[in-house]
């Protein structure tokens, strides 16, 4: 019954329109109202003003599409990979052994952005990891370069020029590093296990060699005043230091501290040497870590080179080598990188 009645409407509307000759105009007007709406709905794509987007054109890469409203012809054309341009955060925890073999894990932090969509989806599989593999690798070979003593002092050196090192590499995926930044380290595991114990070079070669270490530092910051202390005293002492000290970027548990506070018997431990005070000791236990193990930049660099296995400045001269690796974000019909 209702479709016969809203049939009958219909056929008296257009009887109506016919007569007064609005008829043409009117369907023309619901004629562009449909084809709007089905061109809304089927032609245009909507991104986020942050984004990037990717289009295929018969399953080939053919444009990169900014934010805002897209034009995608529905069977010819798809939409790929969306990227976001914002700059991201990525927290690494990564566990590395100094030259001296002990095991340290260094807290860091990289701020980085899409600089090149299409090579950030089509040069690599996975840009996140890729670029998470390359600095553990490159951090774990470099650690292996230093003793814990060096990368503690050197720290925020060491992670600028190795930012610049593998740079190259992240350009090639689309990626651009604002900031690296190891923000602690934490103290040798080995080190803290043998502090249970009663005798340090008893428990661990490593923690015997970081006791040794201590030992070599404090005798020639403090005098030949120390050489009684037991091990314990000497790497509470040690590590105190280097918590105090204004570069330092020691993560101490406290469960560290009290290992180690609790084995001293000395009067150094526990406030004064031969007239010296706690905090001045701890100050001149600082400036001798600060003179044996501050490595200039230029010696850094070139650790650093030896570390990625990477020729120095002055033989890629020699060599006549020289790498464009610098991508200017363009791109082209077929997709090209």
């Amino acid at each position: 019954m209702w479709p016969l009645i809203i049939g009958l409407i219909f056929v008296a509307l257009v009887t109506v329109l016919y007569l007064s000759g609005l008829l043409l105009p009117v369907t023309l007007v619901v004629a562009a109202g449909v084809f709007s709406f089905l061109f809304y709905k089927f032609f245009i794509k909507k991104f986020d003003p942050y984004e990037a987007v990717l289009v295929y054109r018969f399953g080939k890469f053919h444009r990169v599409k900014p934010g805002g409203w897209a034009i995608v012809i529905p069977v010819f054309e798809k939409v790929g990979a969306v990227l976001d341009l914002r700059e991201q955060q990525e927290q690494l925890d990564i566990p590395v052994i100094s030259r001296e073999g002990l095991e340290i894990k260094m807290h860091s932090l990289v701020y980085f952005y899409i600089s090149n969509a299409v090579n950030a989806a089509l040069g690599v599989q996975d840009y996140r990891k890729a670029m998470i593999d390359l600095i553990e690798s490159r951090v774990r070979d470099i650690a292996g370069e230093f003793t814990f003593t060096q990368l503690l002092i050197n720290i925020e050196d060491i992670a600028a020029l190795m930012t610049e090192q593998i740079q190259p590499s992240l350009e090639n995926w689309g990626l651009t590093v604002n900031s690296f930044e190891i923000s602690k380290l934490e103290p040798p595991q080995q080190v803290m296990d043998a502090l249970r114990g009663k005798r340090v070079a008893e428990e661990s070669l490593e923690a015997k060699k970081f006791a040794a270490e201590a030992r070599r530092i404090l005798t020639s910051a403090l005098g030949k005043g120390t050489e009684s202390f037991d091990d314990r005293t000497l790497s509470y002492l040690y590590v105190k230091a280097l918590e105090n000290m204004k570069s330092s970027k020691m993560m101490i548990p406290a469960e560290f501290m009290d290992i180690v506070k609790g084995g001293g018997t000395n009067s150094l431990a526990k406030g004064m040497i031969s007239g010296t005070t706690f905090n001045k000791a701890l100050n001149m236990i600082g400036d001798e870590v600060t003179k044996e193990s501050a490595i200039g930049k230029s010696e850094l660099k070139e650790k650093l080179e030896e570390a990625a296995g990477e020729p120095s400045d002055e033989k890629k001269a020699v060599a006549g080598d020289s790498a464009d690796g610098s991508l200017d974000g363009s791109t082209t019909e077929e997709g090209s990188f």
